[in-house]
Formats: structure tokens, C-alpha cells, sequence
């Protein structure tokens, strides 16, 4: 509790220092929980230039942007676009990597992640990390970036030719999500965790009990929160999926509903 006051302080006074001075400033990485804990501080303050993004559509861990009212920004597709004509402003630079020879299997998120942190880096640096066969796309704050492209060159056993880009050059996502339908009771949050991520009911109560689960990037720690539809419900470590809803009901009086999942 002691630590979640600290960084809410944090940010606070970042925004009270922009609200004084109107500069350009931003917060480290976030990662789901902090963004959670900060639903209540952003709620409303687009308006007045606070902004989540995490460098491109559906990015997981985001920092906040404080932007001054005379950039103009009203949203965060007008932000990404200020962003990609004014490079030198962006807090978001993308290290993209590429494998040297051939390797029996392809580099994964915890690889990349690990030789990162083994550099001495702090995650909190450290954005998303958009893992493809041949190598990945790392999204690190601008003060870090030049850091890893001169140092940051092997993973393990692969070495790696590294080249930092802006962020309106990263790589094409491919967001892979399969649909999926399945019969449930109600629509309670710890029935479709169970039924979205293989869980049994005791296994899903549990998750959220923990602080596991996240809808549309908040925690939510009662079993028995109901969906509506059209919600991104997130199971820390295990994957995450978008709720479409009810479909139909079944002779035993089950709901028919459907999901994608991202795969």
C-alpha cells in the first residue's frame, strides 16, 4: 500500500508541475496495475492533456503524457499523429532487432526481457515487446535508446544487429484473435475467465482474488462482476481476450457467448 501511495504521489506532482509550468512531460512504462491504480486520477483529464498510449493500438504497458494545451491534442489519434510529425517530442523510440545466423527455435518476450534487465536496465524503461520469428521490435523510452543501440546485442547465445527507429517505423502488428464460443451460467467475471482461459470456477476466483484479472485495463477483484459485452478482460500471465457477449441460450437455459482471443 505504502509503495502504491508513493507512485500515485508521483505522478500527481508531475501534473501538478504541469498544470504550472504547461512543458511536455511523461511517467516511466505502466504496467497494468499501476495503470489501474491511476483509473480514478485520468478519468476526465484528456481534456486538460493527460494521456495513456503505449506507442501503437493495443499496447499493453503505457505511460502517461502530459501534453501542453498549446500542441492541441484532443485525443489520442491526434497525439500519435503530433507524435509521428514531431519525432523530437515523441517519448517513444523502438529498438528493432534482428537475429544474426540461424536458431533453432525463435527468441521469446522472456529472452529479450531478461537480457535487457540483465544490462541493468529497470523494466519501468521498457515498453512493450513485439516478439517476430526473426527477431523483435522493443519499445524503450527516448532517454534509453541510444544506450541499447550501441550496447544491447546479444541475447543468449544470439547476437543481434540493432538499429533504433521512431516509433512511426515499427514493424507492422499483426494482432492474431480467434474467435471462440462457449456456454457459461451468467455472464460473471469468474465464469468467463474460467471458460476464456481454461481455468476451473475455483481457479478463476482465485485469479481475480489476486488482483490477476483486468477489464478494459482496470482491476476488478469481485467474482461476480457482470459483463456486458465488448469488454477486454485480461488474465495476468495467462493471455487476454476481447468479450463480444451472448449469442443464444441453450435447452438448459446456459448462455451461448463468444470471445476472441488473442493468440
Amino acid at each position: 500500500m505504502k509503495e502504491c501511495n508513493i507512485f500515485l504521489r508521483i505522478i500527481e506532482d508531475k501534473y501538478e508541475r504541469f498544470l504550472d509550468y504547461q512543458t511536455m512531460d511523461y511517467s516511466d512504462f505502466l504496467s497494468l496495475e499501476q495503470q489501474s491504480l491511476l483509473n480514478g486520477f485520468l478519468r476526465g483529464k484528456e481534456k486538460m492533456g493527460v494521456f495513456l498510449m503505449g506507442g501503437y493500438e493495443d499496447a499493453e504497458r503505457k505511460l502517461v503524457c502530459f501534453i501542453p494545451e498549446y500542441i492541441d491534442c484532443k485525443d489520442e489519434d491526434s497525439l500519435k499523429a503530433y507524435f509521428e510529425a514531431n519525432e523530437e517530442d515523441s517519448p517513444f523510440m523502438v529498438l528493432s532487432c534482428k537475429v544474426q545466423g540461424n536458431l533453432s527455435k525463435t527468441l521469446s518476450h522472456r529472452d529479450y526481457l531478461g537480457a535487457i534487465l540483465g544490462e541493468g536496465i529497470k523494466r519501468e524503461k521498457i515498453g512493450d515487446i513485439l516478439v517476430r520469428e526473426d527477431g523483435a521490435d522493443i519499445i524503450v523510452s527516448k532517454d534509453l535508446g541510444e544506450y541499447l543501440e550501441r550496447e544491447f546485442h546479444k541475447v543468449g547465445r544470439a547476437y543481434l544487429e540493432v538499429k533504433l527507429k521512431p516509433i512511426s517505423q515499427i514493424s507492422r502488428v499483426e494482432i492474431n484473435r480467434e474467435e471462440k464460443t462457449f456456454n457459461i451460467a451468467s455472464p460473471r467475471l469468474d465464469n468467463v475467465v474460467a471458460a476464456l482461459f481454461s481455468l476451473s470456477r475455483k481457479g478463476a476466483v482465485e485469479a481475480i482474488g489476486r488482483g490477476l484479472v483486468f477489464v478494459n485495463g482496470v482491476e476488478v477483484g469481485k467474482a461476480d462482476f457482470g459483463l456486458k459485452g465488448g469488454e477486454k478482460v485480461v488474465l495476468r500471465g495467462k493471455g487476454k481476450a476481447i468479450y463480444l457477449g451472448k449469442v443464444g441460450t441453450s435447452k438448459k437455459g446456459k448462455a451461448y457467448v463468444k470471445a476472441l482471443l488473442y493468440k
